[in-house]
């Protein structure tokens, strides 16, 4: 990613470019077009698979049971 890619705190303005499109559609709801929802989910699958890499996935029981936890409290 070369230097004109991101802003100065190091933000991709991509990626704030598409989060005002999201914006946008939430607050006064422009729709989002095509290539942003594309970039969008792609960044939201790399993100997952990220996660799921370093963390592992959750047992469905382990799940319920700290849902049931945070109910409770």
């Amino acid at each position: 990613m070369s230097a004109a890619e991101t802003d100065p705190a190091g933000i991709d303005l991509q990626v704030l470019a598409d989060l005002d499109a999201v914006m946008k559609r939430i607050i006064d709801g422009t729709p989002v077009d095509p290539e942003t929802s594309r970039r969008i989910e792609e960044r939201a699958d790399r993100i997952t698979e990220e996660i799921r890499r370093t963390r592992g996935v959750m047992e469905d029981a382990r799940f319920q049971a700290l849902l049931h936890d945070d109910e409770d409290a």
